[in-house]
C-alpha cells in the first residue's frame, strides 16, 4: 500500500490492483456525503485487512458490493468502484488542498453511526 493525500483525508492505494484502503470513516469525508450500507454476515472475502490482517466480509453499499473489515471498520475499494459510488464521476481533490485532521471522537461517531447503518 502506497499513501497519499486525497482532499480532507490520506488514503492508500495497493500498488498491485490499484484498489482503495480507506480507514474508518474516510469513504464518506472524501465522497462528502453519507451511504447506503449493509454488512453481509454469512459472507467472509478472501481479501484479509491491511490494517490488521483479519479476513474482510462483504458489505454492499449505495448498491455496490465492497470488502468491510469489522475490527478496524476499514474499507477496501477495487479499481474503479470509487467512481462507481460517485455516480459514475472521477472524485476530483483540489491540488494543494491539505490532510485536515479529525478528532478522534468524531472518527468513532462517525463510524458508530455506519455500523449502526450496516446493520453490525
Amino acid at each position: 500500500m502506497r499513501p497519499f493525500p486525497a482532499g480532507k483525508v490520506e488514503l492508500d492505494r495497493c500498488t498491485f490492483c490499484s484498489g482503495l484502503w480507506f480507514d474508518g470513516g474516510e469513504l464518506e469525508a472524501l465522497l462528502g456525503k453519507k451511504l447506503p450500507a449493509k454488512l453481509d454476515p454469512d459472507v467472509v472475502t478472501s481479501r484479509k485487512c491491511p490494517a490488521d490482517s483479519i479476513s474482510m466480509q462483504a458489505a454492499e453499499v449505495a448498491g455496490l458490493r465492497v470488502e468491510f473489515c469489522t475490527k478496524c471498520f476499514g474499507v477496501f475499494l477495487d479499481d474503479g468502484e470509487l467512481v462507481a459510488l460517485n455516480g459514475g464521476k472521477p472524485v476530483r481533490v483540489p491540488a494543494g488542498q491539505q490532510v485536515a485532521a479529525r478528532p478522534e471522537a468524531k472518527v468513532k461517531d462517525d463510524v458508530m453511526d455506519w455500523l449502526d447503518r450496516l446493520g453490525a
